[in-house]
């Protein structure tokens, strides 16, 4: 290779030609020159108190007040509880820009693109039919099932080689992907899928995240992440936990986490409840409807509806077994209190 061909002339210093310079020189210079660049990126970066060159009608939200816009948000929950439904939901209220159960806003609407890498094609698309009995045509709602047979490439968008971690083919399909999409939002179904390394492991959290974030600048997207819930949360079912699976750098570094439960209120009567467990932008709506205490959700056939007698009478019923619980811990501790009485 001719040294012209590893720097073009007009990279060079002024006066300063290709052929009087080794490889080894232009290597050097190449590095130097990049070094420059990036320090003069982040110099340009600074901004002092409110003097910054940003667009002040920046819209923070996509759908206010669960998914933030270009930010990573967390639905988690147990196995088959129902989270994927959730997150379809979601998707076609954003992609019909409707209000989601009728009180949540859509900030941003566009193109959701979802990745289930656990149904095959045919039984999500199962799934999408029972959805449109709901919803009109989306054709802002793109998915793609990784277990069809024609994709060769495991769903990992990291990977250890040699002991380093690495982002493997995967990741660049999925970046060839939202270039041909243009989402506003990308569903991940689910993270274990997508991780490819240790989910305990805060070191690889954070790579794993860097990637996503990277594509987030670059394409000023967002990620929802479907994650599920651990041992202790399958054990405390009935119990509002907020233990998490995995490292803490997972949920520490999503911006919004929505608890996803299955809950049986009565003898033939179920409900799904969503905690907002975590939200770093603020938002009215989310005192409004007390989402940090939870919110009683029907479930029909594939879609989710508020009802504010139902929500109210589930919460009324959680209440009345929580004090059958505490009478009945108190008795098998051998107390008697006035609750008892």
């Amino acid at each position: 290779m001719k040294p012209k061909d590893l720097m073009p002339e007009d990279m060079l210093p002024k006066g300063l030609m290709p052929e009087e310079m080794t490889p080894e020189e232009i290597e050097e210079m190449r590095e130097i020159m990049r070094m420059d660049n990036l320090k003069q990126s982040y110099i340009s970066a600074i901004s002092f108190d409110i003097d910054a060159p940003y667009d002040e009608n920046y819209e923070p939200w996509i759908l206010e007040p669960l998914v933030p816009a270009e930010s990573i948000t967390i639905l988690d929950g147990l196995g088959g509880s129902g989270k994927s439904w959730f997150a379809l939901n979601i998707a076609y209220s954003i992609g019909l820009g409707k209000d989601f159960l009728g009180m949540f806003p859509v900030r941003r609407s566009g193109t959701v693109l979802y990745l289930t890498a656990e149904e095959v094609p045919q039984m999500f698309l199962q799934r999408l039919k029972m959805i449109r009995n709901h919803y009109e045509a989306n054709m802002n709602f793109a998915w793609i099932s990784l277990l069809d047979k024609r994709l060769e490439l495991s769903p990992y968008l990291c990977r250890r080689k040699k002991g380093e971690q690495i982002v493997t083919d995967m990741a660049k399909v999925l970046e060839w992907l939202i270039d041909e999409v243009k989402p506003v939002m990308i569903v991940l179904d689910s993270l274990i899928n997508f991780f490819g390394l240790d989910e305990n492991d805060s070191e690889d959290a954070m790579f794993f995240y860097d990637v996503l974030k990277n594509l987030m600048k670059k394409h000023e997207t967002a990620f929802l992440l479907l994650h599920h819930q651990n041992k202790e949360g399958m054990r405390s079912q009935s119990e509002d936990v907020i233990s998490f699976r995995g490292s803490g750098v997972l949920r520490e570094q999503a911006r919004s986490r929505i608890i996803y439960k299955h809950k049986k209120l009565d003898e033939n009567v179920t409900g799904r409840k969503i905690i907002l467990e975590k939200s770093n932008y603020y938002s009215k709506l989310k005192d409004e409807h007390k989402l940090s205490d939870g919110m009683y959700l029907l479930f029909n056939e594939g879609k989710h509806e508020y009802n504010e007698d139902f929500h109210d009478w589930a919460m009324s019923k959680e209440e009345e077994a929580k004090q059958k619980g505490k009478k009945k811990e108190n008795k098998n501790n051998g107390k008697t209190t006035r609750a008892d009485l």
